[in-house]
């Protein structure tokens, strides 16, 4: 196994540990899926628990390792690779409870008051997915992993003025119930496929429990974005009771909308496209399948079908990355702004 753990297993001390992962890469736009993962692990204070050597399952050709400088004049080589992180007890919405109520949460809820989560990331594998889905599976067997949660993300027609659209499904038809009372709806997307919807079936197949999270965020906004972000991680919240602070989460998303509000103010072209967008978010009634676009409704007249872009969307694309880089290294002139970081 080139999984490499860097804690005691046998001393984890796990309380039903939780899989959350993701995959960077095809189906992580806007790193809206590895960003929920990488915030958890940085405000939760995860500790690293193993690493995942690439040398069986990436093309250093397609994917290749990054040079750095260290000590001033020397040089290594930071290669592909996955890292599992640990955090040992994550509150729970009932030990919220206990405490609003003054009981002591151990007394009063035993293992119901917190949760283990195993976090994940890893570029997507290039090579050998079924191989890399059994290694998955055989490690978090080992630290009594019994549920696992993958989470992506895809561009598509959604404006950034409304929330990020989030479809799922789970091989458990318990969670799936679950899931619709949240009111995140199964995808009917079929098409090509990712190393998450691969990992999923292979853990299945193992007898692990498995959830499926996918988001979509702004076809015209490439970079990163907490919103999309913070919405998985509420469904996430939401569908397995945990207690997880998202308020920074969500404090830089409402800073990139705020930024992308004044990119789109400077082109009409773009402002344009924003409004059609929302007319039509608003009026879909559904959410989409990952990557879909936007459709029309069928009684709609044939005058309002959208019009396409008479600008290079490459074009709109640049003007918002300028627009926005501008405003990070220059800073924020109006201070009714709530700040000037990217995510």
């Amino acid at each position: 196994m080139s999984i490499e753990p860097l804690l005691d297993l046998r001393s984890l001390d796990l309380r039903d540990p939780l899989l959350v992962g993701a995959f960077m890469g095809w189906a992580d736009a806007s790193v809206g899926a590895s960003g929920a993962v990488r915030f958890l692990i940085e405000s939760l204070d995860a500790e690293r628990l193993a690493t995942w050597d690439g040398d069986d399952y990436y093309d250093f050709v397609e994917l290749r390792p990054v040079s750095r400088t260290i000590d001033g004049n020397d040089r290594a080589l930071d290669w592909p690779h996955g890292e599992f992180w640990v955090v040992r007890a994550v509150p729970t919405s009932m030990m919220g409870l206990a405490r609003s109520i003054g009981l002591e949460e151990d007394e009063a809820l035993g293992d119901q008051a917190t949760r283990s989560l195993i976090l994940f990331v890893a570029p997507e594998p290039r090579m050998r997915w079924r191989s890399h889905s059994r290694e998955m599976s055989a490690f978090i067997r080992q630290i009594g992993v019994r549920q696992a949660v993958f989470m992506g993300s895809a561009f598509a027609d959604v404006p950034h003025t409304r929330p990020p659209l989030v479809t799922g499904w789970a091989t458990d038809p318990s969670v799936r119930v679950r899931l619709e009372s949240l009111g995140v709806p199964f995808s009917p997307y079929q098409g090509p496929s990712s190393m998450q919807s691969a990992t999923i079936e292979g853990l299945r197949n193992e007898g692990v429990a498995c959830v499926s999270l996918f988001g979509n965020g702004p076809h015209y906004l490439p970079v990163p974005n907490a919103n999309v972000s913070h919405a998985l991680l509420r469904r996430l919240c939401a569908t397995f009771d945990l207690a997880v602070d998202l308020s920074a989460l969500r404090d830089t998303g409402q800073q990139l909308v705020v930024q992308a509000n004044n990119a789109v103010h400077e082109r009409a072209e773009l402002r344009e496209h924003v409004e059609r967008l929302e007319a039509q978010y608003d009026s879909q009634g559904m959410p989409f399948a990952p990557g879909e676009s936007l459709r029309r409704p069928p009684d709609a007249p044939p005058e309002e079908e959208p019009r396409t872009l008479e600008v290079d969307p490459k074009d709109l694309v640049r003007d918002l990355e300028d627009f926005l880089r501008k405003r990070q290294q220059g800073g924020a002139s109006d201070p009714e702004q709530p700040g000037d970081g990217i995510p």
